[in-house]
């Protein structure tokens, strides 16, 4: 049990070892594309919720 726990533990570490880790720059730009993308997203929703809330609104009256 523990040696196949420790070759568990040596395997994954070579493994973690050849993984190409992103830059800082390519991990920035991709957290402020999410951002960006995000926040383009809801104010798109929030603009169809304004304009579908106002339609029903016109039709209950």
């Amino acid at each position: 049990m523990i040696k196949k726990f420790v070759k568990f533990v040596k395997e994954s570490w070579a493994e973690l070892r050849r993984v190409t880790w992103p830059t800082r720059e390519s991990l920035w730009g991709g957290t402020l594309g999410v951002i960006l993308l995000s926040t383009f997203f809801v104010i798109y929703m929030w603009v169809l919720d304004q304009i579908i809330s106002r339609i029903i609104q016109l039709i209950l009256r």
